[in-house]
């Protein structure tokens, strides 16, 4: 990998049509968002890659020069809907990590904390994004849960299990994985690896370093929504032009 410049992988959920309650910001950006973040991008000369040529660049493979990695976390249905057709028409590749238990439903694991559920891909629609060259899928768990609060035994479980199920559906490996909430420490970190992943993205901000990067603890950029104009962000454009290229790195080491 010749150039030094840190690679930013953004972190995205859904991608809604029309914006949702102001509670809901965090969790999903809107189509036109997305449309106008592509564009900025490429303005800016950045050129998406997938999470495999990450790895091959990091190991000392050809990148271009200004790489960005695009990640969608939980499979939403409106990924497929409002996304893919924007990743389509600019070639760029895209990971949706699957929370493999949960296909055709919902993520109801919002609801406890007063959210109403979002449809998630179904088995098709899954068929769908895995016949396209553009789309990587991988793992989530299972079920969602955090991990750092399982038994060793338990979470070693919605890892494998997670990664059979996904392989069984799609009859390919998967070797990406994502921490659903972010949340891991030393142990959890150690049965990914166990379990074969070959990377593993949190939610601690923070773009991936040349050299010197654990693959099972890369660092992500968190994309929301935020409306054109907003007095607690700034104007959206530069709020997502600052999380891309400017706010400082937020990482921090998880206990054991």
């Amino acid at each position: 990998m010749s150039q030094k410049q840190p690679i930013p992988i953004l972190m995205y959920h859904a991608v809604e049509s029309t914006e949702r309650p102001d509670k809901y910001k965090h969790f999903y950006v809107t189509t036109k968002e997305l449309a106008r973040q592509v564009k900025e991008l490429k303005s800016r000369g950045y050129t998406a890659i997938s999470l495999d040529q990450l790895v091959a660049g990091l190991a000392g493979g050809p990148l271009p020069e200004k790489p960005v990695v695009l990640t969608f976390d939980d499979g939403y249905q409106n990924v497929l809907t409002n996304a893919h057709p924007i990743f389509e028409a600019a070639g760029w590749p895209y990971t949706i990590y699957l929370v493999s238990e949960r296909i055709g439903g919902r993520n109801e694991w919002v609801e406890p904390e007063g959210y109403e559920a979002t449809p998630l891909l179904t088995a098709s629609e899954i068929a769908t994004l895995a016949a396209s060259p553009l789309v990587t899928l991988g793992a989530h768990t299972a079920t969602h849960p955090k991990l750092d609060q399982l038994s060793p035994e338990a979470a070693h479980d919605e890892l494998i299990r997670s990664k059979a199920q996904l392989e069984d559906r799609l009859q390919r490996p998967v070797p990406h994985f994502c921490y659903p909430y972010g949340h891991f420490n030393e142990a959890v970190v150690e049965l990914v690896r166990e379990a074969g992943y070959q990377t593993a993205t949190t939610t601690q901000h923070g773009r991936v370093n040349a050299t010197g990067e654990d693959l099972l603890r890369l660092p992500r950029v968190s994309i929301y929504h935020v409306p054109p104009f907003s007095l607690t962000y700034g104007p959206g454009a530069l709020n997502f032009r600052w999380r891309v290229e400017s706010r400082k790195d937020k990482r921090r080491r998880e206990s054991s």
